[in-house]
């Protein structure tokens, strides 16, 4: 069954030659594997620090907050003005591509060693979706992340604390700030506050926007008695 997979395999890159989903070159056989070309992937600029969440200023001693009543840190990758960047995280939440967890996974894994910071007494979380959203979908695109990260970091994955209570519409179609405030509000519930009381926490999703589904995680999370927060991202914007 595997030959005849290979095959089939082969047969379908004849006639159908593998493209890079973001600049339509054909790729390479070492390029497949991530669906987008090396030159695309390397043109992706890391970041390596973290960042305010409220006005997005770099913060190189990661660790100082120049807005005081932010509940968190920012860290992020990279930017979301890269249009390839767009449209891998596109792609991998709306086209259902689970595959791309590889080549964001790996742009999560390099950010990370870019930063002097020490992990080790942190646990990961990923942004819960709705159960309704997550069976459309087949995956949480947020959890397939911190799973790269918890693994990277070698530090605990927590996926049984933060829930999803409403199945909101989809933040990205609003695009008014008191809509999708309005949208996530209330949204978020902690069902082990045990498991949340005095940790440190990376909450991990794709993009960091207007901060709004961020910031109605993070404090349900400090109401529940969290310490630290560290928010990761693939890409921000601002």
């Amino acid at each position: 069954m595997e030959l005849i997979a290979k095959i089939k395999d082969l047969f379908l890159d004849i006639l159908f030659p593998p493209q890079c989903l973001n600049c339509q070159v054909t790729l390479k056989d070492h390029e497949k594997e991530n669906a987008i070309c090396g030159k695309c992937l390397n043109g992706i600029i890391l970041n390596t620090t973290f960042f305010c969440p409220v006005c997005k200023a770099r913060l190189p001693d990661n660790r100082k907050i120049c807005h005081k009543d932010s509940n968190y840190l920012l860290a992020a990758a990279t930017g979301y003005n890269n249009e390839t960047i767009k449209n891998l995280i596109w792609v991998f939440k709306y086209k259902k591509w689970r595959r791309l967890k590889k080549p964001l996974g790996d742009l999560l894994i390099n950010y990370l060693e870019n930063i002097d910071y020490d992990f080790k007494d942190y646990m990961v979380i990923p942004i819960p979706l709705h159960k309704k959203r997550e069976r459309e979908r087949g995956f949480n695109q947020s959890k397939l992340l911190a799973e790269i990260a918890a693994e990277k970091l070698k530090i605990n994955l927590v996926t049984n604390c933060l829930k999803r209570t409403k199945n909101t519409k989809i933040q990205a179609e609003l695009k008014e700030l008191n809509q999708r405030k309005q949208n996530i509000e209330n949204c978020f519930a902690v069902e082990n506050p045990d498991a949340i009381k005095n940790k440190n926490i990376i909450l991990v999703d794709d993009v960091h926007t207007s901060g709004t589904t961020m910031g109605e995680a993070t404090n349900v999370l400090r109401v529940a008695g969290a310490k630290k927060i560290i928010a990761l991202v693939i890409a921000k914007g601002g």
